[in-house]
């Protein structure tokens, strides 16, 4: 079965505590920079991200954050075939970042902290014998989905995790659960047109998430055009594009 066959609670009593878990900080921070940031980011992560995604990023001089779960490596999936080995080393090597999705990509919310704790570590182990040289730094919650006691219980090499609701960057954050904009769904070019403006003017930090780039993409991929149209107006608002964990060191004290 599809790893998208599976859509987190809806009900009334799972979007209270949804709502919740996102506004329970559990790292609280403050974030100040001096420019605004934007990282892109691709969950999953299909071929067609660490091909044409990386070539658009690179074309920009920008590096992106790609969230592997390797329990999906070289697997097919409903945005294509999912990231080999190979990938994971051509994209170190480029620049970019290797991300955290769990090893299974499953729902954090739904399961025993020990289980997703367990589950990271597994992921970790894979990747590097996949080639990633360093533990990854960057987590990003499967669907978006997590617990506070996951959250406050997070090993110290993840930097940040990254959930899926929108927002900028800047100010006071949790950065157990930084919030992202989806680069797919009805609306969504509006929507990142209205958080670059706000970012520019806070000098705040985007994060925006996609998984699949294609002419004709899944219901949760990106065309590449509208990738690099994307890109060329942050650059346009004075936007650095940074992989997370780097755009995250770019913080002022």
């Amino acid at each position: 079965m599809s790893v998208f066959a599976y859509t987190p609670p809806r009900d009334a009593l799972s979007k209270v505590r949804r709502r919740a878990t996102q506004w329970r900080a559990a790292r609280p921070a403050k974030l100040q920079f001096e420019q605004p940031l934007l990282s892109i980011c691709f969950d999953d992560f299909p071929v067609s991200a660490c091909e044409e995604g990386a070539r658009i990023l690179e074309a920009h001089g920008a590096r992106g954050t790609f969230y592997a779960a390797a329990g999906m490596a070289a697997t097919d999936g409903p945005c294509g075939r999912n990231f080999s080995a190979p990938d994971i080393t051509r994209l170190l090597n480029a620049g970019h970042e290797i991300g955290c999705h769990t090893f299974e990509h499953a729902d954090c919310a739904r399961r025993p902290t020990f289980e997703s704790l367990r589950s990271f570590a597994k992921n970790r182990d894979t990747l590097n014998e996949m080639g990633a040289r360093e533990p990854a730094r960057s987590l990003a919650y499967p669907y978006g989905e997590t617990t506070y006691t996951l959250k406050k219980g997070l090993p110290p090499r993840f930097y940040s995790a990254r959930g899926v609701l929108p927002g900028v960057n800047v100010g006071r954050v949790d950065l157990a659960q930084l919030r992202a904009h989806a680069l797919f769904g009805e609306g969504w070019r509006a929507r990142m047109n209205g958080a670059l403006k706000r970012a520019a003017k806070r000098k705040g930090w985007v994060i925006a998430f996609t998984h699949d780039i294609a002419e004709a993409p899944s219901p949760w991929g990106t065309r590449g055009q509208d990738l690099d149209a994307l890109l060329k107006q942050a650059h346009a608002l004075g936007f650095i594009v940074l992989p997370v964990t780097a755009a995250l060191e770019r913080r002022l004290p």
